[in-house]
């Protein structure tokens, strides 16, 4: 679907849609493969990057082609409702004289980013290169918002499993470890294509965005170093909850035995009496019963107060 395409002239939309100069920015949001082999055609875009745009799910990358480079990038926006992470695509086409966004998702506002360069037309004058470090930036900006949801959740849980020495559900600790593994999936192969940006080696991108496209790698490098310590923390908190589920169980394995060995004597006891033999001690004494029953519940409180004692009840 057609979101909005328009043609830029020193940094200002022009009414015209065709032009030789300026640059044209389209963009295109879950795009059937009729509506981009017609952009295909029109702007000589390559056929790897277009069937890699349309069904998306690659890992981000930059490709380089003769009339034009390819980018593709992994958006994230977390939902506080599941607290798990969304993860989008975008595949983007650019050279010199236009620019092309294909969308699968709504984590990234492409009509605020838009409206927002729009505003500043000093801006758009350079050309589509100011739009692709806009949404890079935009996009890195989004990762560290998304890293902030992921720490209350990996501080909660540090807490609980650290301060209060009580084990936290394993569920949830599982499922903060994996949205921080996606997370790391989706920004750590952001790393590569950023780093050639910098250095101004991509063809159909102006050298001039070299220091901008360096200063959004240093942004991503520190919310990746942020990922990298929380995945740590729940590493060390996984251990550290799996250690106080042994003990708990071992507690209650312990309050177990001690019932049992409690319990032990008295049954030992009545299956001996329990044998009908006819020569048992005390079978034919007045007080053999409560002799019997008074040395087993002397015999049970022994051992109540010896398992109590070394913090077995």
């Amino acid at each position: 679907m057609l979101v909005d395409s328009a043609l830029y002239v020193n940094g200002v939309r022009s009414r015209d849609s065709e032009g030789d100069v300026g640059f044209t920015w389209v963009g295109l949001l879950d795009p059937s493969d009729d509506e981009i082999q017609n952009y295909q055609q029109k702007y000589s875009l390559h056929p790897l990057a277009v069937e890699d745009a349309v069904l998306g799910r690659h890992r981000p990358k930059l490709d380089v082609y003769s009339l034009h480079s390819f980018l593709i990038l992994k958006t994230l926006m977390f939902n506080k409702d599941t607290s798990r992470i969304v993860v989008g695509d975008i595949g983007i086409f650019i050279s010199e004289k236009c620019i092309l966004i294909v969308r699968h998702g709504d984590a990234i506002p492409m009509r605020s980013i838009r409206a927002d360069l729009e505003k500043h037309p000093d801006r758009l004058k350079v050309g589509s290169t100011a739009v692709l470090h806009e949404v890079l930036d935009r996009l890195v900006d989004q990762y560290v918002e998304v890293a902030r949801n992921l720490q209350e959740d990996v501080e909660s849980l540090e807490d609980i499993v650290f301060d209060d020495e009580i084990p936290a559900p394993s569920a949830r600790l599982y499922t903060v470890k994996r949205e921080l593994l996606e997370f790391r999936r989706a920004a750590y192969p952001l790393i590569e294509p950023l780093n050639r940006l910098a250095s101004s080696e991509v063809p159909h991108i102006d050298a001039q965005f070299a220091p901008q496209f360096a200063d959004v790698h240093d942004h991503l490098m520190k919310v990746i170093d942020d990922v990298n310590t929380m995945s740590d923390l729940m590493d060390a908190a996984l251990h550290a909850n799996l250690a106080l589920i042994q003990v708990q169980q071992n507690v209650d394995m312990r309050k177990i035995s001690a019932w049992v060995g409690i319990g032990a004597v008295p049954t030992m006891v009545a299956g001996i009496y329990g044998m009908n033999f006819e020569h048992l001690p005390e079978l034919q004494w007045k007080y053999g019963y409560y002799i019997v029953l008074g040395a087993l519940a002397a015999v049970s409180a022994g051992l109540f107060r010896l398992f109590r004692k070394n913090n077995w009840l």
